[in-house]
């Protein structure tokens, strides 16, 4: 995909590293790793840095953190007095590895003393006229031996024709293309590499053309630019390749320096090419740039920028595992509701350090403005009850009665507790003029650190009830949907699909802001949570993932909306899919919640899987010896005759640290042995009816001494 605007553009680069040295003969950098590659034809996502007018200093700071240069632009001394540079630069890793070195302030002479003395070629050359009108060099270089070893040359203070004719007799290709005045005369710069064998491609180079002849030559040549120069009339010189694989990439024209890294991140691309020119007083950028993000992310950003003109957002993790999607994951948005996230997990923490219950009192003020509350016309109503609201219909008055109740101030304390570094809450939510002058900002990766936190026991037991007050429907995002059809195609019955999606636990909350100011500004997100249940070994595995998606500043209120659900849909759906493709007709699953309690802990296990017209065995290890043994079976985790769940038993005369985790609606009784042990047999009906039936199972025991309680299981029945 190639892509030209006139105005603004994007920037990407690759990512470096080794060691740098500087000037006159002065070696900035070496390592001997694995072969170089071309990092002009490479789209692998490396980490990569983007440089404008920066000095020495930052490039080896940059190199001496593991990165190297790809990209060099000399811009000379700025105002005062230190030279100055644009930079591309990758992290010297994986395929982007290779020994190499870069200068600056050469003469021809030295150029070729310092390939010789490094065994090494170009791989960017630029002239210049120093201070003293004199021709000098900076240059970039790379190892040249082994498999590293191409033939190649180059060629300075010439002509296109000679060029040209070097081309033929060469048998050669330009990979670096410079123009440049000494005195008052033009010259040409070349870097060309033998064009046979693997390093044959299909070629073109253009000189003095507009950027309208060069979108027709790459669309006739089936190319993409590979090397782009400005020259003072505002025409162009390039040379474009004939990728050997599709690949996307993007090239823009006279950007400002602060569009640059916007635009490389919001199309996931690096820099291979960055060239700057006057424009009158001020200073423009073009841009080349190749793909630098994984599939999935290529996917969900191109369907978001197609559906959207605003900023773009995706994100997809493994809970505690590996990132899946990430475009513009760093960078801030402006949440709407779905920063009520944050008072929500405020809130629960604050349940689960016993400073509030889910019944305190919390005053609702019920009088709004619009979508704005006003603190009038108060009623008073349990705190769970308003979190329920606020994050289930996205109530503002409940939302504010938290901010209230809590104290902006400390909601953004839990923020930085939780390491959302780049999060805060500024203004009252639903409110339009307050949030167009002090926006609320957060990230993808901040909200994705607040769910593993929480996965991971920031609410201790309270994990269940904090997922349990947010919107869980599939079909709310779309996902009942996509399971379906992922399901169909891999040929699983309907009561298969009926029995994954009962399974699949998922809570979310999503945002909605049209501010106007001048122009109307459409901010769109969604982020949540999901469990994905997996098969192993006729075990259900569930797998944790958080996912979400933002749109900010659109033009267009239905496309933005759609952007976002289109977007969590199909980061999902690969998972989705892989998640049903381990079912394999093995329906049946288990998953313990919480633990027991006692000296040593009292547990429940379980023998087999409740299939459909089987027998399940439950049992209780660890007991008070010769004791009572109380199943209880149930079907609610979160609440038990009002009481919220997990409830402490203390104060029923249990054992320190003792939890019910679910209601109790049938109980079966057993006496434990001398050792703590008891069995309990469920049968499971054959009739299909009750296939993917989800219940949940706890243990009590009974003695002399103070009660235990077993960890819960959620149990669905299956094929």
């Amino acid at each position: 995909m190639a892509s030209s605007f006139g105005h603004r553009l994007v920037m990407n680069t690759t990512f470096l590293a080794a060691l740098l040295r500087s000037w006159f003969g002065l070696l900035l950098c070496l390592s001997t790793l694995l072969p170089a590659q071309d990092v002009r034809e490479l789209s692998t996502p490396v980490p990569r840095l983007t440089y404008t007018g920066v000095s020495t200093t930052s490039i080896t700071n940059a190199v001496n953190s593991g990165y190297r240069l790809v990209d060099i632009e000399y811009r000379g001394p700025n105002l005062l007095g230190t030279t100055t540079f644009d930079a591309v630069l990758v992290q010297n890793t994986g395929q982007y590895a290779t020994s190499w070195w870069w200068y600056y302030g050469l003469t021809a002479a030295q150029v070729s003393a310092n390939l010789t003395a490094n065994q090494a070629r170009l791989i960017d050359l630029e002239p210049y006229q120093d201070s003293t009108g004199n021709l000098r060099f900076a240059c970039i270089m790379v190892d040249n031996t082994g498999a590293n070893a191409k033939t190649w040359w180059w060629y300075y203070g010439t002509t296109t024709t000679y060029l040209s004719s070097q081309v033929t007799a060469n048998t050669a290709r330009i990979v670096d293309l410079d123009s440049y005045t000494l005195g008052s005369s033009s010259y040409y710069a070349a870097v060309m590499i033998r064009n046979t064998g693997t390093d044959s491609r299909s070629w073109w180079w253009y000189l003095n053309v507009t950027d309208t002849q060069i979108s027709s030559y790459l669309n006739t040549n089936q190319a993409r630019l590979y090397d782009l120069e400005r020259r003072s009339n505002g025409n162009w010189d390039c040379v474009m390749i004939r990728p050997v694989a599709a690949v996307n990439w993007y090239w823009w024209f006279d950007l400002t320096s602060a569009d640059i890294n916007v635009l490389l991140n919001d199309y996931g691309v690096r820099a291979i090419d960055l060239e700057s020119y006057p424009v009158g007083s001020s200073r423009r950028w073009s841009m080349v740039t190749i793909n630098n993000s994984n599939h999935l992310t290529t996917t969900v950003g191109d369907l978001m920028r197609s559906t959207s003109s605003g900023t773009p957002g995706c994100w997809l993790e493994e809970i505690n595992g590996a990132n899946l999607a990430d475009l513009n994951g760093t960078r801030e948005f402006e949440p709407a509701s779905t920063m009520k996230t944050l008072h929500h997990v405020h809130a629960m923490r604050r349940i689960f350090q016993g400073t509030a219950t889910q019944n305190t009192p919390l005053q609702v003020f019920t009088l709004y403005q619009g979508s704005c509350p006003i603190d009038l016309n108060p009623v008073y109503e349990p705190l769970a009850t308003v979190l329920r609201a606020m994050m289930e219909v996205s109530d503002n008055a409940r939302t504010q009665a938290v901010t209230a109740w809590a104290s902006q101030s400390a909601i953004n304390a839990t923020a930085a507790a939780l390491s959302m570094a780049n999060t805060s809450l500024n203004h009252r939510l639903g409110c339009g003029a307050e949030a167009l002058a002090n926006p609320n900002r957060t990230t993808l990766r901040d909200l994705h650190w607040l769910h593993e936190q929480v996965v991971n026991g920031y609410l201790g037991g309270y994990r269940e009830p904090f997922y349990e007050l947010m919107s869980n429907s599939l079909s709310g995002l779309g996902l009942d949907t996509v399971i379906n059809t992922e399901g169909a195609a891999l040929g699983l019955s309907t009561a298969t699909l009926t029995s994954f999606r009962s399974i699949t636990r998922l809570a979310y909350k999503g945002g909605s802001y049209t501010l106007v100011s001048g122009t109307t500004q459409e901010h769109r997100a969604q982020f949540g949570w999901i469990s994905l249940p997996f098969i192993a070994s006729d075990v259900i595995t569930p797998r944790e993932y958080s996912f979400g998606a933002f749109i900010n500043g659109g033009s267009n209120s239905a496309a933005s909306g759609l952007a976002v659900t289109v977007a969590v849909r199909e980061l999902l759906r690969p998972s989705i899919r892989t998640a049903l493709m381990s079912w394999n007709q093995s329906l049946a699953g288990i998953n313990s919640i919480g633990t027991g309690c006692g000296t040593p802990t009292f547990t429940q296990t379980i023998a087999g899987l409740p299939r459909l017209g089987t027998t399940v065995t439950h049992n209780a290890n660890s007991a008070l010896p010769n004791s009572l043994v109380v199943m209880g079976i149930g079907f609610s985790a979160a609440i038990w005759n009002g009481v919220p769940l997990p409830a402490a038993l203390e104060a029923a005369g249990s054992a320190p640290g003792c939890r019910a985790f679910q209601d109790v609606l049938v109980t079966h009784v057993a006496v434990a042995n001398a050792a703590g042990q008891a069995a309990f047999s469920l049968q499971t009906s054959s009739d299909p009816v009750w296939l993917g039936l989800r219940y949940l199972t706890q243990l009590y025991s009974f003695g002399t001494q103070p009660f235990l309680a077993s960890n819960a299981y959620r149990n669905t029945v299956g094929l």
